[in-house]
């Protein structure tokens, strides 16, 4: 079981001149294992059940996780910890519900561990800055070393990483798809290039603004581009929209940094954009999305479709969902339905959907009114809220599955301390005056609530 890293709280309150807070050495372990499972595209059975490395390590961790969290090791419970909870139990429910027994066990498992084992588990290992710059730090590591074998990837079709693993066992079945711009689509160590694409675009925003200082400064000059250019090898939309939504706020940043309201002006402007959109064009603003946001006139008709399609199925049962992927479709579409949400609806039901969006809004929302920071911290949760802002985004025209997926969670949780109204401390309720109730705001009340 991993020691509780140095509480944020600690972190800022140790003077500037002192070093930085040094993480318990079993933490780092932790983390540094996790990270390194993403890049390992072995799969095994036990029994009937198909595992891979990331997979076992949240299996493992679960119940420490949970049990440390519990035991208020991760900092206070926030609102976001049960959304999350609600999340993995409603879908582990609904495919109980909606699947014979022998048949939902597995996915439903799979599901809970994906969603509340990645999440409480970076709930428990990141709870300060060093911690999330370790976590990172060693992901765009990871992809520096990937990054040779996804350029010879994209311009021969050689799946090596795959190969290699392939000689010490099971490993994921390559996929094989059409060249976009002439060159190949990379896949590294994913299942499919789409989510190598998606994973590689979240590291965008942390190295620009994660590591400050002179040391710092040629990590940013010189991760930057292996991060940019490793997400290109995919040739995703997904990925290249994610990057292209961080590139415009990072310059959005920039360019208005002296103007205290300039993102209350940008949500105004993106409302007036949408609203003119809507009132000019003969198609929706969402079908003009899809339409510059892909590659192809063939890639845009087709998310319509999916859109058209997936959503009425999502409406056909709303409340339980459908529990599997087979959906109502016309014989010439592929089965694949790109558009994460729009899965998670279909899947698990608007109560789902509601339940895990509201997960990732009330954490940017709660990290957004955080006021108490330095620069330094500033920067830190920038890179968080344009990382998830623009992963909620490109998700719309992707899906997100096994290792992204649970990369995904696992850094809604690791970020969760930077949302801490507490401070990292848990605070006891106040001592109710029957003769004289309390006066109380009610901001105050859903701030305790971990709002």
């Amino acid at each position: 079981m991993p020691a509780p890293p140095i509480s944020a709280s600690d972190e800022r309150s140790a003077p500037a001149s002192a070093p930085a807070p040094q993480l318990a050495g079993r933490t780092k372990v932790a983390i540094l294992l996790f990270v390194s499972t993403l890049f390992v595209p072995s799969i095994f059975f036990v029994g009937p059940v198909v595992l891979t490395p990331t997979l076992l390590y949240l299996a493992l961790g679960f119940i420490p996780s949970l049990a440390l969290w519990i035991a208020g090791r991760a900092g206070a419970r926030t609102a976001t910890d049960t959304l999350v909870l609600a999340f993995a139990g409603w879908a582990f429910l609904t495919r109980l519900i909606l699947l014979d027994v022998g048949e939902a066990l597995e996915p439903a498992g799979v599901i809970l561990l994906q969603t509340a084992g990645a999440y409480f588990a970076g709930r428990v290992l990141v709870q300060n800055a060093a911690a999330t710059r370790l976590v990172f730090g060693t992901a765009v590591i990871g992809v520096a070393l990937m990054l040779p074998f996804l350029l010879w990837e994209s311009l021969t079709g050689t799946k090596s990483l795959l190969n290699a693993a392939a000689v010490f066992g099971k490993t994921l079945v390559p996929t094989q798809m059409d060249p976009r711009w002439g060159f190949q689509r990379s896949q590294g160590v994913f299942e499919h290039p789409i989510l190598l694409g998606m994973f590689v675009a979240t590291l965008l925003s942390p190295v620009i603004f994660m590591f400050d200082g002179t040391e710092g400064r040629w990590k940013r000059w010189l991760a930057a581009p292996l991060v940019v250019l490793a997400a290109m090898t995919s040739l995703s939309t997904g990925a290249l929209l994610s990057m292209n939504i961080q590139f415009g706020l990072t310059l959005w940043n920039a360019a208005l940094r002296s103007v205290e309201k300039r993102w209350t002006i940008l949500i105004w402007l993106v409302v007036i954009l949408y609203v003119t959109a809507d009132l000019l064009s003969n198609r929706t603003p969402f079908h003009l999305f899809v339409d510059y946001a892909t590659f192809s006139a063939q890639s845009s008709y087709n998310r319509i479709l999916i859109w058209q399609f997936g959503s009425a199925a999502v409406m056909d049962a709303p409340l339980f969902g459908h529990g599997t992927d087979d959906w109502e479709r016309p014989a010439f579409m592929h089965a694949s339905m790109d558009n994460f949400w729009l899965v998670i609806a279909y899947r698990y039901g608007l109560p789902g959907f509601l339940f895990l969006a509201a997960a990732f809004f009330l954490t940017i929302w709660r990290i957004t009114r955080y006021k108490h920071d330095d620069q330094q911290g500033r920067d830190m949760r920038l890179a968080v809220i344009f990382s998830l802002v623009a992963t909620m985004i490109a998700a719309v025209s992707v899906h997100l599955w096994n290792n992204s997926y649970i990369w995904l969670m696992f850094m809604l949780g690791a970020v969760a301390w930077m949302a801490r109204t507490d401070d990292g401390e848990a605070k006891t309720p106040p001592v109710v005056d029957e003769e004289h109730p309390s006066t109380e705001s009610r901001h105050a009340r859903l701030r305790r609530l971990g709002f």
